[in-house]
């Protein structure tokens, strides 16, 4: 996929997840604090448009770019620790759709596991830090209770994401072409 389109494509989902997210958010009452420091809440919609952003992208840097471009977003309305995270957890996202591909059912849960539990736990953590939660730090048995349950979601996420991303190749909205340069298959 050439630049300019992956750059297109990776800004059309971080908007359409923030914007998902932002939604969740308000249906809590709570912009800022409710659904967007609540993980559970925010790795439902906003995680499955980004898993099917990067099946669409199909290449390196795809996963990169929808983390800078999120992150910019989160940036500009002052949730630096969603920034942060989205940042560190896309970067480890990028190498991991390096080694195992982007839209293999196996690969698409793998990262979107990676993408789900870790941006959730690190976000948690860093609002306690960043946002001055006005609750006591949970004890480790607590965060490890909250990862397990981000876990499994997030699996179900990438399961979901990745029935998503193969309706979209098999019905032809999401186009495959070889390019003669390459000789294999590359994914529009």
């Amino acid at each position: 996929m050439n630049t300019k389109r992956k750059v297109l494509y990776s800004a059309v989902f971080s908007v359409a997840s923030f914007a998902a997210a932002a939604a969740i958010a308000s249906t809590f009452n709570g912009y800022a604090i409710n659904a967007f420091a609540d993980p559970i809440a925010n790795l439902t919609l906003p995680l499955i448009i980004l898993s099917v952003g990067i099946q669409v992208i199909n290449d390196k840097y795809g996963p990169a770019l929808i983390a800078v471009i999120s992150a910019l977003l989160y940036t500009i309305f002052y949730l630096p620790f969603l920034t942060v995270s989205l940042l560190i957890v896309g970067a480890i996202v990028e190498l991991v759709t390096r080694k195992t591909g982007y839209r293999s059912i196996s690969s698409v849960t793998l990262y979107t596991t990676i993408a789900g539990t870790g941006e959730g736990i690190l976000s948690t953590y860093l609002a306690y830090f960043m946002v001055k939660v006005p609750v006591p730090m949970p004890p480790l048995f607590d965060w490890v209770i909250f990862s397990i349950i981000m876990g499994v979601e997030s699996i179900l996420m990438g399961i979901i994401s990745y029935k998503v991303g193969s309706y979209l190749v098999k019905t032809g909205i999401v186009k495959e072409e070889r390019t003669p340069q390459e000789g294999k298959v590359t994914h529009h």
